[in-house]
């Protein structure tokens, strides 16, 4: 089994581990994924998870999150609304799980 580590921009909450994680496990060939929300870092396993890279980000686009293959460069700081996550600022979008975060 392989293992490849994303670095997946955007994550903010619980939420959004989930929904990085379940758009993960729908591409075939996966059979597990860790989420690292502090590090925005996501480790898919699979039988050919090192050659799947392209299939693994598009699927997280279509959710809503841009990734690449992680370098180990440090994320930009992503700042909350004020009034902090699930205030309502761009709750409800697409693959955020309701997150403010978009």
């Amino acid at each position: 089994m392989q293992t490849t580590e994303l670095k997946v921009d955007g994550m903010t909450c619980g939420s959004c581990v989930a929904s990085v994680t379940k758009a993960l496990k729908r591409v075939p060939g996966v059979q597990d994924v860790e989420v690292d929300l502090g590090s925005g870092i996501a480790r898919v396993r699979g039988e050919h998870a090192a050659h799947q890279v392209p299939e693994l980000v598009a699927a997280l686009s279509e959710a809503g999150y841009q990734a690449g293959a992680a370098t180990g460069a440090p994320a930009a700081q992503h700042q909350h609304p004020v009034g902090g996550c699930g205030s309502g600022a761009g709750a409800g979008a697409k693959g955020r799980g309701g997150c403010c975060c978009g």
